[in-house]
């Protein structure tokens, strides 16, 4: 089972899923491969495998790419051997993924679940971005529109105001969802 986190760039994303991940035990994290260059604070596998282009490109030529995208100038794909050992390990895989990556895990896989975090506001979310010293924040919110208008395709939508009520909506529709498909998650 695959849980997938969509949203604009500082919207929380990734405060949110490792505070799932920090709650239980059999959620991993499903790595995307990136050719984006790694930033400070960052290593191999947290929150990206890195690899040049050209082993990228290799990668989906030998169809071990699930899906793959290009966001500003740099390639992003979800590896298909992560996900087949860690789904027979018995785990729920949680990504962090954009609004085609997800339209495109969607499209093959039966038991993905989709949900959309978005900001109170276009005005909320450039103060995030600003907060976190983001440089090109003009860029960023160039996607939001399209971001949001994506949305209608997801599962959820939950709007990512306050961190501990969007975590308790979240960890009510993991515990439905889960059920569903026969999977529990463990604390």
């Amino acid at each position: 089972m695959l849980i997938i986190i969509s949203g604009s760039a500082g919207v929380g994303k990734n405060t949110i899923i490792n505070e799932l991940l920090g709650e239980y035990n059999n959620l991993t994290l499903m790595t995307t491969v990136s050719t984006r260059a790694m930033r400070p604070g960052e290593e191999q596998g947290k929150p990206y495998f890195f690899v040049s282009r050209e082993e990228f490109e290799a990668m989906e030529a030998r169809g071990e790419m699930l899906e793959t995208c290009p966001i500003h100038g740099n390639l992003y794909g979800s590896s298909r051997r992560i996900l087949e050992e860690k789904t027979a390990e018995g785990k729920v895989l949680i990504k962090d993924i954009d609004v085609e990556g997800t339209l495109n895990l969607k499209k093959i896989l039966p038991d993905v679940v989709a949900i959309y975090l978005k900001p109170k506001s276009r005005e909320q979310l450039r103060e995030r971005l600003i907060g976190r010293g983001e440089k090109d924040i003009d860029l960023r919110l160039r996607r939001y529109e399209y971001e949001e208008e994506m949305s209608k395709h997801y599962d959820y939508v939950l709007v990512n105001d306050d961190m501990q009520e969007t975590l308790t909506a979240l960890r009510k529709i993991l515990k439905e969802e889960t059920k569903k498909y026969g999977v529990s998650l463990t604390v």
